[in-house]
C-alpha cells in the first residue's frame, strides 16, 4: 500500500472508533468532494461539517470498523462494518468507501450502502426495489436487474483496485426510467466469503415508485 494511503487508513480508523467534526474533517483536502448515498450531487469541504453533524444527530452512537481494503493508483477501496441504535433498536450495516487521494487526504469520496434498511426503521413504508431486480444482492443479478428496469441501461467502469484475493470494481449505470434521465452507482465487491454488489436501493425505489404512480 501507498504511503499515504496508510496515513489516510491510519486516521481513517481514528474516525471510526470516535466519530466527530474533529476527527472526519482532517480526512479532506481542502479541494475536496463527498458523495455519499442520498445525495443528488457530490458536497464540497465547506459543506461537509454539517453533512456528519447531521448524521451524528441521528445516529450519535455511530461507529466505523474498516474491514478491507485494496488500493490502485491513489484509489482506496475500505470495506467498513457500521453499527449504530437507530429507533431505538441496534443495527450493524456494511459499506464501501472509495476514495481517490492527494497525498494522505481525500480529493474525492464516496460510500456506498444502502439506506433502505436503516430508514424502514424510521418509516416502513418506504418505497423498495422488488426482489427480482437486485435477487441476493450478487454483482451479475444487480447487474441483470438494473438492466431490465432502466431503459437503454449502460455501464461504466469507474475504478477498481484487488488482487487474485480481495477485488473492487467501482460502477455507474446510466439508463432512463419512462424517458427520465436515472444513474444509479455502486461497487462490487469480491472476496473470500463471495461476491457482493453494494448500491442504494431506497433512491432507484423512489424513481421507479415515482414513475409509476
Amino acid at each position: 500500500m501507498e504511503t499515504g494511503a496508510a496515513a489516510f487508513l491510519d486516521r481513517f480508523r481514528a474516525f471510526g472508533s470516535a466519530p466527530s467534526t474533529a476527527t472526519y474533517l482532517p480526512l479532506f483536502d481542502p479541494e475536496a468532494t463527498l458523495f455519499d448515498s442520498g445525495m443528488g450531487e457530490p458536497i464540497r469541504v465547506t459543506e461537509i461539517p454539517e453533512h456528519i453533524e447531521a448524521v451524528l444527530r441521528l445516529v450519535p452512537d455511530f461507529r466505523m470498523t474498516p474491514e478491507r481494503w485494496r488500493e490502485r493508483d491513489g484509489t482506496l477501496f475500505v470495506e467498513a462494518s457500521n453499527t449504530a441504535t437507530l429507533a431505538g433498536s441496534p443495527m450493524r450495516w456494511d459499506s464501501v468507501y472509495c476514495v481517490d487521494l492527494r497525498g494522505a487526504r481525500v480529493i474525492r469520496g464516496r460510500r456506498y450502502y444502502d439506506r433502505r434498511p436503516l430508514y424502514a426503521r424510521l418509516n416502513p413504508d418506504l418505497p423498495a426495489v422488488a426482489d427480482e431486480v437486485i435477487g441476493c444482492g450478487s454483482p451479475a443479478e444487480v447487474e441483470r436487474g438494473l438492466a431490465a428496469v432502466l431503459g437503454g441501461a449502460t455501464r461504466e467502469v469507474v475504478a477498481r483496485a484487488g488482487d487474485d484475493t480481495l477485488a473492487f470494481v467501482e460502477w455507474r449505470t446510466v439508463g432512463s426510467i419512462r424517458g427520465q434521465a436515472c444513474t444509479v452507482g455502486g461497487v462490487d465487491r469480491v472476496g473470500p466469503d463471495g461476491e457482493r454488489a453494494y448500491f442504494d436501493t431506497l433512491a432507484l425505489a423512489a424513481r421507479l415508485a415515482e414513475a409509476a404512480a
